[in-house]
């Protein structure tokens, strides 16, 4: 049910294209969305008949607000709604997994003699962007190769038309760049160099190729063989990093395969990149946030983000379904072209069997996405055993252990420790003083600690993916008896018995043994034994302070320093409350509002 303050403002939303952000209650946005009716895209969520899907039925009871934002076009939207994404990273959007910025290879087009350069950002200048390049190693190949067959500088200095005076580097004495920092080369000949990298880096090697044939025909011509050698060497190089690629096509032209494959909230993509009718690379990227029966909404995401990110833009997008608006994406396509981009869906012929090929990948790769990225990642092998042993949808990667600490029948606490990828996340531990138990009692403290932590369910809220509770059945028991008071029974939970190092599962009678060289039990007891240390340390800290608490610490406007002057003048507490106000006076820093207030305080003893 839509809150009251939604219902009231729906009729009165406006017709035209544009966005909508769907808000918490802390006004956090939740979503983001784009239509080409704001009115009649905010009302298909909460018409009466409608059945949202489950991430969005989720969504919904935490929408309180919705906000939108009116463009000229379709487009104009489609564009806001990426930087809006890209700037609030709401939950519920469908996300690029992205594992940091990857290399671009950036031209200084407009300075005279641009370099070359690797960047991490893509800025909003009149440079040319390349990439981005999901392997550094092969950008630095390219890199190396483009050295050999075009010298352009991939310095960063600041050079003039004319009268600069460096030194030339190493790259020109081994003939990988021809020192227009000390003039070896003027501005015209440099930028037929530039013009040729250009081409070569978007994929136009035939014409590059058919440029340097034409200069080499002219060299030998005018019989100057020692040029003409140079450029047909520099064919030569083309050629074999072209002839590298093992896949032809029939049409020499620029065309993005797109495959997908999906696995529970997630989605792999495999993007085949044909360049003049041969594969020149093939990149995969995980999509979050999917669900399997919204394919055409996740392909649609992926395209957005994609394509808003890339520095190069094909004529032809084979995809393996439709998309949302496709003539509207493909008009954004074509603008940041500028060119005509067609989006085609092939149904048979060579265009379905590469769709096929992409797809099959894309399944490999989310069938092995466990192994590769404990590999690539350093990920913890434990957690993935962990998953498999406790049947988790995914490794968890946050994990919660919880501890009760007591000795006898005062200061009992209890200490929340977090785990992320195995690795403590120490600025989010916490400890809790029990409040509402009285004596000794370990399932109590349990209940009232799981209900502390988990009791504010708001949508900003990071839920764990595992709980671990530091005892045997009954701790277990008392914190899933709170949990199902609080609706979250679903998340998973276990306990770790220490006698014998047993796991115990909710309604499971017998505990799940587990070998003591095992690195996943290692990986449990590892989390219990930190809460068990955070909870001591918290316990004791505690001890401490009641066995140093001082009658003065109770006494306002005595602080520690005050304290200490106290004591060293007096020597007991008994001569401070036999002391008068006017010897109180006599001590330093002592006023008479301080003193007065020692007196009356002491002196009620």
């Amino acid at each position: 049910m839509a809150p009251q303050k939604i219902r009231d403002n729906l009729a009165k939303f406006p017709t035209d294209p544009g966005i909508y952000m769907m808000k918490s209650k802390s006004g956090k946005i939740l979503y983001v969305g784009k239509a080409k009716s704001i009115r009649h895209r905010v009302q298909s969520y909460f018409r009466p008949s409608a059945k949202p899907h489950g991430k969005t039925g989720a969504m919904l009871r935490y929408v309180k607000d919705v906000e939108y934002i009116v463009t000229a076009n379709v487009i104009e939207a489609l564009v806001l709604e990426n930087n809006l994404i890209k700037k609030h990273l709401p939950r519920y959007n469908i996300k690029l997994k992205d594992n940091g910025h990857y290399p671009y290879l950036k031209i200084t087009v407009d300075e005279p003699f641009p370099s070359l350069q690797v960047v991490r950002n893509v800025e909003k200048d009149s440079a040319k962007y390349f990439g981005p390049y999901m392997k550094p190693r092969a950008m630095r190949q390219t890199i190396k190769l483009l050295a050999k067959i075009f010298p352009i500088r991939t310095c960063e200095l600041q050079l003039d038309e004319k009268g600069n005076k460096h030194r030339p580097c190493l790259d020109y004495h081994i003939k990988c760049c021809d020192a227009p920092c000390a003039d070896h080369i003027d501005t015209f000949a440099y930028k037929s160099i530039v013009k040729n990298v250009v081409r070569f880096l978007s994929g136009d090697i035939n014409q590059v190729v058919a440029d340097i044939r034409v200069k080499m025909e002219l060299a030998a011509e005018e019989l100057n063989f020692e040029l003409a050698a140079k450029y047909r060497d520099q064919i030569s190089m083309i050629k074999d990093a072209v002839a590298k690629q093992n896949i032809d096509t029939p049409s020499a032209i620029d065309e993005d395969v797109v495959g997908i494959a999906y696995r529970d909230s997630e989605a792999c993509v495999q993007v085949m990149m044909v360049r003049d009718g041969k594969l020149l690379d093939r990149e995969h990227y995980f999509l979050t946030n999917v669900e399997s029966d919204l394919k055409i909404e996740a392909l649609t995401a992926f395209i957005q983000q994609y394509y808003e990110n890339t520095s190069f833009i094909p004529k032809t997008i084979i995809l393996p379904n439709t998309i949302e608006m496709p003539n509207t994406i493909g008009n954004w396509l074509s603008e940041k072209r500028g060119g005509r981009t067609n989006i085609h869906v092939p149904q048979r012929g060579r265009k379905h069997q590469l769709v096929e090929m992409a797809t099959k990948n894309a399944r490999l790769i989310l069938d092995q996405k466990d192994f590769n990225f404990a590999v690539v990642n350093d990920e913890d092998p434990a957690l993935l055993n962990l998953q498999k042993l406790l049947g988790l949808p995914r490794p968890p990667q946050r994990i919660e252990g919880f501890d009760i600490s007591n000795l006898g029948e005062r200061f009992t606490v209890a200490s929340m420790v977090v785990m992320e990828n195995g690795e403590p996340e120490k600025s989010e531990y916490r400890h809790f003083k029990i409040r509402g138990v009285n004596g000794q009692n370990d399932y109590a403290s349990m209940r009232e600690v799981i209900s502390r932590r988990f009791r504010q369910t708001t949508a900003e809220n990071r839920f764990p993916d595992l709980i671990l509770i530091d005892g045997g059945k009954g701790q277990l028991n008392s914190a899933c008896h709170v949990l199902k008071q609080l609706g979250l029974a679903h998340f998973p939970i276990i306990g770790l018995a220490k006698r014998f190092e047993r796991v115990y599962l909710p309604e499971q009678k017998d505990p799940i043994v587990i070998s003591r060289e095992d690195p996943t039990l290692h990986l449990i007891q590892r989390i219990r034994d930190e809460a068990h240390r955070f909870a001591l340390h918290y316990h004791r800290k505690l001890r401490v302070q009641n066995l140093t608490h001082s009658v003065l610490d109770d006494i306002p406007l005595v602080g520690k320093k005050r304290k200490k002057v106290l004591l060293r003048h007096f020597r007991s507490i008994d001569e401070i409350r036999n002391a008068t106000i006017e010897k109180l006076l006599a001590v330093e820093t002592i006023n008479r509002q301080v003193a007065e207030n020692i007196h009356k305080h002491l002196s009620y003893m």
